[in-house]
């Protein structure tokens, strides 16, 4: 036993022989179980990005369904108050035949502008143009339509909608008479006094419209798609021929605790979310699927673990045997330079001469960085020295560099907002505005400009402000003799401008009057900012003045006054401070306080 015992460790005594140990422990034990994980991590994720691009989908079709109805509705609200001027007027009057066929010509508008099936207008028929018989009918034919019983009897102000199979309309509007199942968002108006109906009316929407919208999202997949109403009858679903069916009362019961968001139930997955007019749009998406979808990129990873495992044992095998050799030789480089040699002594064989430095790997320039230590170490300390001296400009560059790009997504966000709002004139006036802000501000290329030039950024972005509020909107600049000529930290004023109209215009507060006055202090520099404005509120407050006293900048809340108080407070920039005083409703008052710069040589700006 001791004899084997000794031949294990003589083995093991070479450096060779523990690193290939090593490496091979190292490397397969955790190949294994990071395959392992990495079996099961991948299989989830692929899982989580394929309910992921379904969900997606799903809330794509939310919103198309969901303006559908909301247009609906709009056109419902639309004929209600057509029915209104008609009921009001005598049907007994000459008038009477105008208004209906101003009515009637609304109703044809509608259904063909929108591409309703039909709209159909029940009234009483003593009410003029009951029997026309396209769009009105005498209210007692209303009998037809398949109202729930509950909401017929109680309709109050909100759309009825419902599932109407067979549904016919007049031969001259359909093709062959041909009868046809219809979605149906009906009103009805009932006298409070009496309890009768006075009018009603019908919206008719081809069930394939939604169906059609449900399939093609997921063809060629196995995800159904369906919308249900709260009695559970299917009003759209894609698979066109299920429509008017019902679901049963274990799924209508799941459906109806959970009305929005995901939740499994055996192996299926039900993406729940509930309409504007009370549909539900349930998607389920079986886990054979999710499961036929990740069986090739799972196939592939444990192929690709079986092929590598050899090859990274063989790869192991050889790095290992040349990196011994290597270090043996660079060992035997070290204990001679321990021996007394020169440390200009050249390494045997780690960096021939015949061999370009340009080749040299890691253990070459391992010798030779051991040869030049000393010399490396003393440009090491001066390279510190040098860095320190400029780590509080490299700090300003950073700062200065975060808050342009936050500027800019502001203002174009406005010039998108005219845009969208059809203000051509005005978008392609701050754009042009934005040119002359920016020729002025890139053409400062110092950390330091002139009071005077950073005043004119400011007049320049409150032009652009002006565009997007007209008349909400006025301001006043001052300035004290000789005082534009100081030096200020560049692009200082505009986060604070940005702050009191942003936040100060508001429903209490509709006009914003904003005063910027620059004055002499004591060897300083005072820039007070005040506006009309909806101000802040105490907690708020609260929290901008700890940003300001602990000089920190924070990318989700007051970054804009916390960036330029960082800067400011900089002694190559003023050492300059910032202080807020503000009240609800009432205003808020910026004070920014720095030491008088001169222009100098060093510190001059390209004016030209």
């Amino acid at each position: 036993m001791k004899k084997y015992s000794d031949r294990i460790r003589s083995v093991f005594s070479h450096f060779q022989a523990k690193l290939m140990l090593a490496f091979l422990i190292c490397t397969l034990l955790p190949l294994g179980i990071i395959g392992f994980i990495f079996y099961h991590v991948t299989y989830q994720i692929a899982e989580d990005k394929i309910m992921t691009s379904a969900l997606l989908a799903d809330d794509q079709l939310n919103v198309q369904m969901n303006d559908r109805i909301r247009q609906t509705e709009n056109v419902a609200d639309s004929i209600q108050y057509d029915m209104y001027t008609l009921s009001q007027t005598d049907s007994s009057s000459t008038q009477s035949l105008s208004v209906f066929g101003s009515v009637r010509n609304d109703i044809s508008m509608f259904k063909t502008t929108f591409g309703y099936y039909h709209i159909s207008i029940f009234l009483p028929r003593d009410q003029t143009g009951a029997d026309e018989g396209l769009y009105f009918y005498p209210l007692e034919e209303l009998e037809s339509f398949r109202i729930p019983e509950k909401k017929r009897l109680n309709p109050g102000t909100d759309s009825i909608w419902f599932y109407h199979p067979d549904m016919q309309i007049p031969f001259i509007l359909s093709e062959g008479y041909t009868a046809r199942d219809v979605l149906v968002c009906c009103r009805l108006l009932r006298n409070q006094g009496t309890g009768a109906t006075e009018y009603a009316y019908t919206i008719l929407i081809d069930p394939s419209e939604f169906s059609d919208a449900l399939a093609d999202t997921f063809s060629d997949t196995d995800i159904t798609s369906y919308l249900a109403a709260e009695d559970g009858t299917i009003m759209a679903h894609s698979h066109g021929a299920l429509c008017g069916t019902s679901l049963d009362a274990d799924t209508l019961n799941l459906i109806t605790k959970e009305e929005t968001g995901t939740l499994k139930e055996g192996d299926i997955s039900y993406h729940t979310a509930r309409l504007d007019n009370g549909w539900y749009h349930v998607t389920e998406i079986p886990g054979s699927y999710i499961r036929k979808n990740t069986q090739i990129l799972l196939k592939t990873l444990v192929f690709t673990l079986l092929v590598s495992l050899p090859l990274t044992v063989l790869v192991i095998i050889m790095i290992s045997g040349n990196l011994a050799k290597r270090l043996k030789k660079l060992s035997l480089a070290m204990e001679t330079f321990h021996l007394g040699k020169s440390a200009h002594y050249t390494v045997p064989e780690l960096a021939p001469p015949a061999k370009s430095p340009s080749s040299y790997d890691e253990i070459d320039r391992l010798g030779v960085t051991f040869r030049n230590m000393q010399e490396s170490l003393n440009q090491n300390m001066d390279s510190i020295l040098e860095l320190s001296l400029s780590e509080e400009r490299l700090k300003y560059q950073l700062l200065q560099s975060q808050i342009n790009p936050h500027f800019l997504y502001n203002i174009l966000g406005s010039v998108k907002t005219c845009i969208s709002l059809r203000r051509l004139e005005t978008a392609e006036q701050m754009i042009s505005d934005l040119t002359q802000f920016y020729r002025l501000t890139l053409r400062k290329s110092g950390d330091l400009i002139r009071i005077e030039d950073e005043l004119e950024i400011a007049r320049l972005y409150l032009e652009m402000e002006k565009l997007c509020h007209k008349d909400s909107l006025t301001w006043e600049i001052h300035a004290e003799d000789g005082i534009q000529n100081f030096l200020i930290c560049r692009f200082t004023l505009q986060p604070f401008l940005e702050n009191s109209i942003q936040h100060g215009i508001s429903r209490q507060t509709p006009c914003v009057h904003i005063s910027l006055d620059v004055s002499y202090g004591d060897d300083t520099v005072i820039i007070t900012i005040t506006d009309s404005g909806a101000g802040i509120a105490p907690r708020q407050l609260e929290e901008l003045r700890a940003t300001l006293k602990n000089k920190t900048v924070d990318h989700q809340k007051h970054f804009g006054i916390g960036n330029v108080n960082k800067r400011l407070s900089s002694p190559s920039f003023g050492n300059g401070t910032v202080h807020v005083e503000s009240r609800l409703n009432q205003g808020t008052k910026i004070i920014i306080t720095f030491e008088q710069m001169e222009d100098s040589d060093e510190e001059s700006n390209d004016r030209g």
